[in-house]
C-alpha cells in the first residue's frame, strides 16, 4: 500500500541523551523600583553654626553627609559662597556615598569684620531613578559671628545637636576654642553635664597663646530612649571666665530584623534549571543596617539587593532567593543575615531537590506521509516497552522528565503515517541515570 512503512527497513535513529535540560529558565530580580530622592541624603548639623569667632582668626567645623537611601549616591561638586567661609577639606570628587554610610566635610570660618555672617554650602550629586542617573543638589545654611579681637576666648559653637542615635551607640562631634585676646588664656576646666555626654582630645589645664585655637571632641552615647539635654562648661582665666555649650540628643531603641519567609522548600527542580522565590527583610522597633547575607553551599543564592543598606523602623526591602541544582537528590542551605539589629544574626533555611531528565533526538523517517512519532521506554534491553507520549510527537526530539535517579532506561521510537500505520521499533538506546 502506497505510503505504508516498510517493516523490513526500520527507521534509523540517532539518540542524543543528556542530563542537562534544553530549557533554561531565567529569573528576574524581585526588587521593586526605587528612586533615590533628595531626601535620601541628610546633613548634620544643619544649619552649621560657628558661634563667635574673633576677626583675624578662624574656626573649623565638621559637616557630615549621610546616605539614608538604599542605593549609592555620587557626590559631584561642593561649593560655598562668601569670602569668610571656605571648604577646608572634602572627599575627592566624584565620591560614591554608599547606602547607609557617611562622609565628613570640614568648613572654615575666618571673619573679616565684626558682626553676623551667613552663607550656604551647595552640594551637588547624582542618583538613580527608574534605571537612569539624575542630578540634584542640597543646601546647608551656615553662619557665624565675627567678634572684636579685644574679646577673650570663644567656643566655635554655642550648641551641639547629635540627633537620633541608637541606645549604646556613640556619636562624636568636634568643638573648637580660640583665644582672640592679646594675651595668653588658660582653660582650667571643661565640665560636661547630662547623661551620656563626655569629651576627649583635650586635657585641661591648657594654655592658648594669642590667636591660638584648640579642637577637641564631644561624644554622646544614650543609655535610654528619649531626649537628653546637657551642657559643656568651659572655665578659664579670661575676663568672661565661663562659656556654656548646649548639648542635645535623642536615644532610640535598637531595632530588630525579621526575614520572611523563615524557611523555603523549593521542591523538585530539574538539574540545570532554576527556581526563584521572593522574600522580604524588615526593621522592627527601630532602624536597622543590614550588612550581609551569607549563603552556605553553591546551589542557592540571594540577589536583587545591595549591601549594606539601612531600613527605618517599619520599612521593608525585597530580594530574590534562587535554587539552581547541579546534582540529583535533596539538598539544603542556610542564609545568615547580619545587621546592626539586636537579634543579629538571623537564619533562614532553604531546601530543595534536584531531579534528572533524558533528552531524546532522532533522525526523521525517509518514508512518505509520516505524520508523527511514538516514544517507547523499557527497563530491560529488548523490552517490553511502554509508550510514554500521550499524542503523536510531530518533532524529531522530546524530553523524558519522569526518570528516577539510579535507574537504567531503554528507548525506541516508531514512525506513524497518515493512515495510522506504525513502523517497527527503531534501534534501541540506553540511558543510565546517576545516583543521587
Amino acid at each position: 500500500m502506497q505510503g505504508f512503512l516498510n517493516r523490513s527497513h526500520p527507521i534509523k535513529l540517532i539518540f542524543v541523551l543528556a542530563l542537562a535540560p534544553a530549557l533554561q529558565v531565567a529569573s528576574a530580580a524581585g526588587t521593586s523600583a526605587e528612586s533615590a530622592s533628595s531626601s535620601s541624603i541628610t546633613f548634620a548639623p544643619a544649619p552649621l553654626t560657628f558661634g563667635n569667632v574673633a576677626v583675624g582668626s578662624s574656626a573649623v567645623r565638621s559637616e557630615i553627609a549621610k546616605n539614608l537611601g538604599r542605593k549609592n549616591i555620587i557626590l559631584t561638586r561642593v561649593m560655598i559662597s562668601g569670602s569668610s567661609f571656605s571648604i577646608q577639606s572634602h572627599p575627592r570628587l566624584p565620591y560614591t556615598l554608599s547606602a547607609g554610610t557617611s562622609v565628613v566635610f570640614k568648613v572654615r570660618f575666618g571673619p573679616q569684620a565684626g558682626g553676623v555672617v551667613s552663607s550656604r554650602i551647595n552640594v551637588y550629586y547624582k542618583y538613580t531613578s527608574n534605571g537612569s542617573w539624575r542630578s540634584a543638589s542640597r543646601v546647608v545654611s551656615i553662619s557665624g559671628t565675627g567678634t572684636s579681637p579685644s574679646s577673650s576666648h570663644v567656643a566655635s559653637s554655642t550648641a551641639l545637636s547629635f540627633g537620633k542615635i541608637q541606645i549604646s551607640t556613640a556619636e562624636t562631634l568636634s568643638e573648637t576654642v580660640a583665644n582672640s585676646a592679646n594675651t595668653a588664656v588658660t582653660i582650667s576646666q571643661i565640665t560636661p553635664s547630662g547623661a551620656g555626654f563626655w569629651f576627649s582630645g583635650i586635657n585641661p589645664p591648657v594654655t592658648l597663646s594669642s590667636g591660638q585655637s584648640a579642637t577637641f571632641y564631644v561624644s554622646f552615647r544614650p543609655r535610654t530612649s528619649g531626649s537628653v539635654t546637657g551642657n559643656l562648661r568651659i572655665s578659664s582665666n579670661a575676663p568672661s571666665p565661663s562659656l556654656s555649650v548646649r548639648l542635645s540628643g535623642t536615644g532610640s531603641t535598637t531595632g530588630k530584623m525579621t526575614v520572611s519567609p523563615s524557611s523555603i522548600n523549593f521542591g523538585k527542580v530539574t538539574i540545570g534549571t532554576k527556581k526563584s522565590q521572593k522574600g522580604t527583610v524588615s526593621a522592627v522597633n527601630g532602624p536597622v543596617t543590614v550588612s550581609a547575607a551569607h549563603v552556605s553551599g553553591t546551589e542557592f543564592s540571594v540577589s536583587g539587593i545591595s549591601f549594606p543598606f539601612t531600613l527605618s523602623a517599619g520599612h521593608t526591602a525585597s530580594y530574590t532567593l534562587t535554587f539552581a541544582p547541579t546534582a540529583g537528590g535533596s539538598t539544603s542551605s542556610t542564609v545568615t543575615w547580619r545587621s546592626s539589629a539586636s537579634n543579629s544574626p538571623v537564619h533562614q533555611y532553604l531546601t530543595g531537590s534536584g531531579t534528572h531528565l533524558v533528552a531524546l533526538t532522532w533522525r526523521a523517517s525517509t518514508s512518505r506521509h509520516i505524520v508523527g512519532y511514538n516514544i517507547y521506554r523499557g527497563h530491560r534491553s529488548g523490552g517490553p516497552y511502554t509508550k510514554i507520549n500521550t499524542a503523536l510527537d510531530p518533532n524529531t526530539h522530546d524530553i523524558d522528565y519522569k526518570v528516577l535517579a539510579g535507574t537504567t532506561y531503554y528507548y525506541v521510537v516508531t514512525a506513524v503515517n497518515s493512515r495510522g500505520r506504525e513502523s517497527v521499533y527503531s534501534n534501541q538506546v540506553k540511558s543510565v541515570i546517576p545516583y543521587p
